[in-house]
């Protein structure tokens, strides 16, 4: 009974201490303490019996005070368990009986670019539809494999790209928590660990929290739910956020650029014993006309519906790193093999939340001379005669043509679009500054510049300097939008390579069909730079100091999450 008694003040005291506004303890506890109060007073009348010679005596009272301490202090008052062995269960169960790979609709969404009065250019993006938590809030979010954390906006977010989205409220969900960065809930009174991410383009500052997100269909059938640790922005930067129309980014990198395995959405899947394969296939429709509906995300395997040719594989290259990137062995544009590869030191980044086609700052202007030539007015650019260029990876050639890297509208000669400065590790204070624009003077090269007499107009390249360090670069490509909506990509959690088979897209059928038909270029949309590969985490943890609340910071860079104190 003095036992019982101690028991029943300990779980007083903690379920007071644990009374988070996010927490589901208090709720927990009165049924433990009545059930172990039942249990108690069960033990106490059977020792009585047992000393009175009417019951055999056994150990078993002391075995089950000890269990009930035990799993008090593991399962309720240190972290809640992401998933209990029975919920595990439950999910590889339900995942048993769905049918794989669930298939997410990617929406095209276009933001027309506007130079002295005439559209030049469209910002574009592939966003689909998730929901998080119970109630389901439901967002838009860019599936981004070179990212690794599900990102959506706080409404505790006062940032003027924020209130241009919806957010998520913590507090009206029954299944959310706040949780610090190591998975231990945020307890009252206290101040949450703070992490920001900065990508090629643009950052946020975020707090934690977990709860479950879903994705796919209405029905059980078709939908794959997990719970899993996210980042809810409390600040995100203005470019380039609050140009588009998605909430947030949904990243579906390798575990290793997340601040922790349980904030990878893949890893949480792949943990929970569902039925798929440890697999997802991107499919991008391109931008064609009609085809603003067309894309899709498999998960848990690929949809064999989307390819025209067999898939590919090739390894993922230094997969510690955390990115899906490939070794590439050489660059080839038109019939010369560049220099930019020759020491062995190329990787690419295959990067489904990038719009351009990324390539070696050092190398940028190469690739401009080769790649632009001079076009009319009212001309569509993909059509115009330029060289191929091609990718020589391992046991893979990858090929892109003017229609796949070229921009569809010719740029008046003088006028700025994209960016100068494209990827870069920045500083915190340089991220949100205003990108310095290239423009077909300056990276036309000659080809540009021997034809001004001649045109006032130059078909353009949609390519990007990336300027990153080593170990990740300096020779790094990042294949963006342009690649991958000529390529089917399927990404193998398990296996760790990366499937290339050419895309059952208009374009490429027509091509196959009839080389160089043309296409009314007033149906094309064209995208202005972004890019949400993760470049950099930093993580501050926050804890109270004799009555203070002190912070920690701790810098995790992508290349290798080196975590320097």
């Amino acid at each position: 009974l003095a036992q019982e008694s101690r028991i029943r003040r300990s779980i007083r005291y903690r379920s007071t201490v644990g009374s988070h506004p996010t927490s589901r303890l208090s709720a927990y506890y009165p049924i433990t303490e009545l059930a172990m109060s039942l249990r108690f007073g069960q033990h106490f009348i059977a020792a009585f019996l047992c000393g009175l010679g009417l019951l055999p005596c056994t150990s078993r009272a002391t075995y089950d005070v000890g269990d009930a301490e035990e799993d008090d202090t593991m399962s309720m008052l240190q972290r809640p368990a992401i998933a209990t062995p029975d919920a595990e269960a439950s999910a590889a169960a339900a995942g048993a009986g769905r049918t794989w790979p669930i298939l997410v609709p990617l929406q095209r969404e276009s933001v027309p670019l506007i130079r002295n009065g005439k559209t030049v250019a469209h910002k574009t993006s592939y966003a689909g539809a998730i929901s998080i938590g119970h109630p389901a809030q439901d967002f838009r979010v860019v599936f981004d494999t070179g990212s690794a954390h599900v990102v959506v906006p706080s409404a505790a977010c006062s940032s003027e790209s924020c209130l241009e989205h919806r957010s998520y409220n913590i507090s009206a969900s029954s299944s959310a928590l706040a949780v610090n960065v190591d998975g231990s809930q945020v307890e009252a009174g206290e101040l949450g660990d703070q992490v920001t991410i900065g990508y090629g383009t643009g950052k946020v500052v975020g707090e934690f929290a977990r709860d479950e997100v879903c994705l796919g269909g209405d029905s059980e059938e078709t939908r794959a739910c997990v719970k899993v640790s996210m980042v809810m922005a409390v600040e995100m930067t203005t470019q380039p956020f609050k140009s588009f129309n998605f909430d947030g980014i949904f990243g579906l990198s390798l575990d290793a650029l997340a601040v922790a395995p349980e904030f990878s959405f893949f890893n949480r899947l792949a943990g929970s014993g569902f039925g798929g394969e440890l697999q997802f296939g991107v499919f991008l429709a391109g931008p064609d006309a009609g085809q603003e509906h067309s894309s899709e995300i498999a998960l848990g395997g690929h949809n064999s519906k989307r390819l025209l040719s067999p898939l590919q594989w090739t390894p993922v290259a230094k997969e510690q790193m955390g990115y899906w990137q490939i070794e590439i062995k050489e660059v080839r544009v038109g019939n010369k093999t560049l220099d930019v590869c020759k020491d062995g030191s190329c990787r690419g980044v295959v990067d489904t939340g990038t719009s351009h086609f990324g390539v070696p700052g050092s190398s940028i202007g190469e690739f401009q001379r080769a790649l632009t030539t001079e076009g009319a007015e009212d001309e569509d650019c993909r059509f115009v005669d330029a060289p191929s260029m091609d990718l020589v990876l391992e046991g893979i050639m990858l090929s892109l043509g003017p229609p796949n890297y070229m921009r569809p509208l010719p740029i008046p000669v003088g006028v700025e679009v994209g960016s100068a400065r494209g990827v870069t590790m920045e500083s915190e204070g340089q991220v949100d500054q205003p990108v310095e624009s290239a423009s077909t003077s300056s990276h036309t090269g000659a080809a540009t510049a021997d034809s001004a007499s001649k045109t006032s107009h130059a078909c353009a390249p949609r390519i990007m300097p990336v300027n990153l360090p080593a170990p990740l670069g300096p020779n790094l490509f990042i294949l963006g939008e342009p690649l991958l909506s000529r390529y089917y990509t399927v990404y193998d959690w398990k296996e760790a390579r990366i499937g290339f088979g050419l895309a059952a897209t208009k374009a490429n059928k027509e091509a196959l069909v009839q080389e160089g038909q043309e296409v009314d270029s007033q149906d094309e949309q064209q995208e202005e730079i972004y890019s949400f590969m993760q470049v950099t985490v930093t993580v501050s943890v926050r804890y109270k100091q004799a009555g203070v609340v002190a912070r920690g910071r701790r810098t995790l860079t992508a290349p290798g999450l080196a975590l320097p104190m």
